[in-house]
């Protein structure tokens, strides 16, 4: 009886432990590769402009990026008559990952800057852009409809 009792203290322990194992924060969820994502948010999202499609090299060099940061990048850039665009980022990790996030904000404001005097009527959508770091991925999007964009960026890492 004896036995009895401490074999099910400690089948109740082990449970107990596996649930609060699975209360714990889970993993950021692995996304495709860049230009995947950036053509799957493209059919989400609302443009005004005419976007150009952006490779790797081309993203980092436009948003100027330390590339020594990045695994994997993409971008949408519009014409320039607008001030809108969406890029991913896969970083080498989540420090790297915040460290984009940063440039991305600091890259953000200059065109605030830049688009206070050349078309005003395109500073909103600077102000309401969208950032999105989950673990080693970000993501930037300057849209016609942020809140939308914003939406399809959040499905992403459900």
């Amino acid at each position: 009886m004896k036995n009895y009792m401490h074999q099910r203290c400690l089948a109740g322990a082990a449970l107990f432990t596996l649930l609060l194992t699975g209360c714990g924060k889970q993993e950021a969820k692995e996304l495709p590769p860049a230009q995947d994502v950036i053509a799957s948010l493209q059919q989400q999202v609302t443009f005004t402009d005419e976007m150009i499609d952006k490779d790797m090299e081309e993203t980092d060099l436009f948003f100027e990026m330390d590339s020594t940061l990045i695994k994997d990048s993409a971008s949408l850039v519009g014409s320039g008559a607008t001030a809108e665009t969406l890029s991913v980022w896969k970083a080498q990790d989540a420090a790297s990952a915040k460290t984009i996030a940063e440039t991305l904000e600091t890259f953000n404001s200059n065109w605030i800057e830049g688009y206070s005097d050349y078309k005003p009527e395109e500073v909103p959508k600077l102000e309401s852009a969208v950032f999105r770091q989950e673990g080693d991925c970000v993501i930037y999007a300057v849209t016609a409809d942020n809140e939308a964009a914003e939406d399809a960026i959040d499905a992403l890492f459900k």
